[in-house]
């Protein structure tokens, strides 16, 4: 994105929200965070908590499939950034990582999807480093 840029366009939404909810902010957190923060500008009540996976996963990788690269008009890697929603629903302690269905962005034009990957390496309640990653009412 370039300066100052941080609206996103959803073209077909983010999945499980309704489709009339495409544009929202990106807001970086503090310079030394890999978090962020993705505001609905639509639904007050709509967003979600982002990080940059590269920076808690350093392992973290897959192949962006063509036709994802072609939805985002991506013409070269250079553009491409991935994001990840945590979840922390149960208190920061238990957030977890959904790292099976990252959020891309088109830095070149704000246009982003949430894809799902076939990978079984990944899942969508990923342990967030420093935290236990279970939820209330699992075993250890």
């Amino acid at each position: 994105m370039s300066d100052g840029q941080n609206i996103l366009t959803f073209p077909a939404s983010l999945p499980g929200l309704p489709r009339e909810l495409t544009r929202f902010s990106l807001t970086a957190l503090p310079e030394d965070s890999p978090f962020f923060f993705l505001q609905s500008l639509q639904e007050d009540n709509t967003g979600f908590i982002l990080i940059n996976p590269f920076a808690l996963y350093p392992d973290y990788e897959f192949d962006l499939p063509d036709e994802e690269a072609e939805a985002l008009a991506l013409t070269t890697p250079e553009y491409l950034a991935v994001f990840c929603i945590v979840n922390a629903s149960r208190g920061l302690k238990s957030a977890t990582v959904n790292l099976l269905a990252p959020v891309v962005l088109n830095t070149a034009t704000g246009v982003a999807r949430q894809i799902v990957l076939n990978d079984k390496r990944y899942t969508i309640r990923h342990p967030l480093p420093g935290t236990t990653g279970r939820t209330a009412g699992e075993d250890t």
